[in-house]
């Protein structure tokens, strides 16, 4: 049988290794990018590219979305030229950006009323398990879409989580983040105050990694760490972006989130020093810069 035809929106940092690995599993793919030029290498290795993505919509079963926002999730299904104008019904649209859930509700209601489906499922890991096809994958939404989804889900992703009918996978990546971001700002801390005793950084993150602390983030870490390099997996601006989605929500729910406002602080102070587009790792900088270390 021949496979489905699938399209992908968004060829930034997770959308293009993404996007490569349904290709080269010999799914045809049709693409859209603002900027055609990062569709290059895609088009050369036989994917179609679309002028916009309403054009992907129409030469779809399954559309895959990956952009920065809420805002740009709306411009990109609801605009002139969106998603919802090229939808055929029994599509499938599946949205693996970390957005807002009231965003998300505007777009499954419109995807609902074309006789489509939608699916919110945000991705846990970095580029690099984005390539390797080993990210985990937070799905919800309709539970017989997510079933027709899962076989491409499973190119994309090593672990799949199905965690309901509505918003549930927005709520879940947004927690799973402030774990991250503060967890970066406990490493940066800990980093600094031992720099200044003395420590030797390379040793200090090598014991770090192998301790009770030592988890699966801080390992990842470790290593651009140890070489000082703040080449984004995730940007301080991005993870900026999903401590203001998590406090806005929090207040709304009546919940205090302290260490996050307090960490949001430090991500504020990132990228106001010009770090808004490094790694969110840079946190490590603003720290040394904090204490009046420099290298």
């Amino acid at each position: 049988m021949s496979k489905p035809r699938v399209g992908w929106i968004g060829l930034g940092n997770m959308g293009k290794p993404m996007s490569t690995r349904l290709l080269e599993a010999g799914y045809p793919l049709t693409v859209y990018n603002r900027t055609a030029e990062k569709a290059k290498e895609l088009v050369s290795k036989g994917a179609k590219l679309a002028s916009s993505p309403k054009e992907v919509a129409e030469a779809s079963e399954f559309v895959f979305i990956t952009i920065a926002d809420s805002k740009s999730l709306i411009e990109v299904c609801l605009g002139k030229n969106g998603v919802i104008e090229g939808l055929k019904p029994g599509g499938i649209v599946i949205d693996h950006s970390t957005v807002s859930p009231e965003a998300s509700l505007q777009v499954n209601e419109a995807v609902e009323a074309k006789g489509c489906k939608f699916l919110r499922a945000p991705v846990t890991g970095s580029t690099v398990l984005a390539a390797a096809g080993t990210l985990g994958i937070l799905c919800s939404g309709d539970r017989e879409a997510y079933e027709k989804t899962l076989e491409l889900f499973k190119i994309l992703g090593k672990n799949q989580f199905y965690l309901g009918g509505g918003e549930e996978s927005r709520y879940m990546k947004l927690a799973l983040n402030i774990m991250v971001g503060t967890t970066c700002q406990m490493l940066a801390e800990a980093l600094v105050f031992g720099e200044r005793a003395g420590l030797n950084w390379g040793q200090m993150l090598e014991v770090i990694a192998g301790s009770a602390v030592g988890s699966p983030l801080v390992n990842y870490k470790a290593k651009p760490l140890t070489n000082r390099d703040y080449t984004p997996a995730f940007t301080t601006r991005l993870m900026e972006k999903d401590f203001d989605l998590a406090l806005e929500i929090a207040r709304s729910m009546d919940v205090s989130l302290p260490i996050t406002a307090l960490t949001r602080q430090f991500l504020a102070s990132a990228r106001a020093t010009g770090k808004g587009e490094l790694d969110f790792s840079s946190l490590v900088l603003l720290a040394e810069e904090m204490a009046g270390i420099t290298q």
